[in-house]
């Protein structure tokens, strides 16, 4: 299902439990934040004041933030849903930088090394056919979805556990190499984000 729709279907029932809605979003302007506050639990997506720092990652040298193509999908985004039976927190921004897909590559899977052991999930590498045990990451869902990153296809890079992760997912663009940069935390229960 399209993620507006289940973002229309959430902010319906939410709607219908009394709850308060804040929208910022001026004509003209780029960010779009939304805050909602209900008995049942809390959405809040913001596309303004999202950083690389955010992710637990810095920001390829030289790169520079993707620009908006006005298509509704956005370049940047710090979600977070909190809900006495389980929380997401995700941050995601996207860059390009003029630089290869391997340079690129390179720099994330050694700056990833700092949380544990960088899966890279792309055809030929052995990380592929890992099978992890219950919240270890494994490439399992990328393997139908990547290539080699020189082939020109994008290709991912994983470290962490299945309940808090980062991703790098690297690929083309024009002459240079486009990347985003991906937070991912869940929880069960009252645990805060």
């Amino acid at each position: 299902m399209d993620r507006k729709v289940w973002a229309l279907l959430l902010a319906g029932a939410l709607a219908l439990t009394g709850c308060t809605i804040q929208s910022k979003h001026e004509e003209g302007a780029k960010d779009k934040n939304v805050k909602i506050e209900t008995p049942m639990g809390n959405l809040d997506v913001r596309t303004d004041a999202v950083e690389a720092k955010d992710t637990g990652l810095s920001v390829f040298p030289g790169a520079t933030p993707k620009e908006d193509a006005g298509d509704g999908d956005e370049k940047k985004a710090n979600v977070n849903i909190d809900t006495p039976w389980f929380g997401v927190k995700v941050v995601a921004l996207t860059y390009e930088s003029s630089e290869s897909q391997e340079k690129v590559w390179d720099y994330y899977k050694k700056e990833m090394s700092k949380y544990g052991r960088v899966l890279e999930c792309r055809p030929g590498s052995p990380d592929l056919d890992l099978s992890g045990k219950d919240d270890e990451l494994t490439c399992k869902e990328e393997s139908k979805k990547h290539v080699r990153v020189s082939s020109g296809k994008s290709a991912t890079l994983k470290v962490g556990t299945k309940h808090k992760q980062r991703i790098v997912a690297v690929k083309p663009s024009g002459s240079g190499t486009e990347f985003s940069l991906v937070y991912v935390y869940t929880r069960e229960g009252k645990e805060t984000l």
